[in-house]
């Protein structure tokens, strides 16, 4: 039995797919299922169930898994220790964020990072909340920044700052001339929204009580991939659009659009850090959520580091 069958065990369960856990693994799918295949072997037990489309694990698998991912979580908390030499605020961290924070947290956190704390240099990651949760539990990442709802007994979580929601626009557009936006006023027929799967999507509609497609079906939007995708067809006068605050840090690069903030109380979005609870470098997080502080001051409401 090696970590690397267990690696590779965890990633298939992950998956539920040779071929894209040995992708992942940056091994040949033959080369992983021959591993794994040999560690059933070993312990007498069938970990998965191979189907045509889905590999799904066996009710005596599903042990196997978690055993898989306590050994190799106290494994990487003795590389930690040989890599950082004791010290939690020397070395690498790996940091994922959703797709709707991390262009705009990203270029102020970095520079911070780099000028206070050049000694804990940072490897970025973006993607979608339920894939960065999946990072964090197999060790690809060490903190996330996400956006609530979020829970996950193996995974610990801070609140770091509340983001308000904002309207954007073109600037002929009828919003121009209010000084602020109702919730109410933000209708389905001009909004551009982004796709299924993005929780800020979610988190307009909730906000927004008239963000609902005319025939009762969310495919009718106009969708984008993006953010980014949005704002430029908002500037080319095709609809309107909701975005996070720290989306708007630069607005005046974008010609063509104008933003009201919306009535008292704005919505909103609580951000807050991740990591697996098994992560050793627990004072490295607290100093990751005073940059962030310091690199989103004056954007965001930022809140109280709670520290134990």
């Amino acid at each position: 039995m090696t970590l690397n069958e267990l690696r590779y065990v965890l990633s298939v369960a992950q998956t539920q797919h040779f071929s894209k856990a040995a992708d992942a693994c940056h091994v040949s799918q033959p080369s992983l299922s021959i591993a794994i295949r040999k560690l059933e072997e070993e312990l007498g037990v069938t970990i998965f169930q191979r189907g045509k489309r889905k590999v799904l694990v066996t009710p005596e698998g599903e042990a196997i898994v978690k055993q898989a991912q306590k050994i190799l979580e106290e494994a990487e908390k003795l590389t930690y220790l040989k890599k950082i030499k004791k010290n939690p605020l020397e070395g690498l961290i790996k940091i994922g964020a959703i797709f709707t924070i991390g262009p705009y947290l990203y270029p102020s956190l970095i520079p911070y990072m780099r000028q206070h704390h050049p000694q804990m240099p940072l490897l970025i990651d973006e993607d979608y909340t339920e894939n960065l949760r999946n990072k964090l539990l197999q060790a690809e990442i060490d903190v996330a920044v996400l956006a609530l709802p979020f829970s996950d007994p193996a995974i610990e979580t801070m609140e770091v700052y509340d983001e308000d929601f904002m309207p954007v626009f073109y600037d002929s557009h009828p919003f121009s001339k209010k000084s602020e936006i109702r919730p109410e006023e933000i209708l389905s027929k001009e909004l551009l929204m982004l796709g299924k799967g993005n929780c800020f999507r979610d988190q307009v509609i909730a906000a927004c009580p008239n963000c609902h497609s005319p025939t009762g079906h969310s495919d009718d939007w106009v969708i984008g991939s993006s953010l980014e995708t949005i704002r430029h067809m908002v500037a080319m006068g095709l609809g309107i659009t909701v975005m996070p605050v720290t989306a708007l840090a630069r607005q005046s690069d974008y010609p063509g659009l104008d933003s009201r903030p919306f009535t008292n109380p704005p919505p909103k979005r609580r951000i807050v850090l991740a990591w697996r609870s098994s992560f050793p470098r627990k004072a490295a997080i607290k100093v990751l959520a005073e940059s962030l502080h310091q690199a989103l001051k004056g954007q965001v409401d930022l809140l109280p580091i709670n520290w134990e």
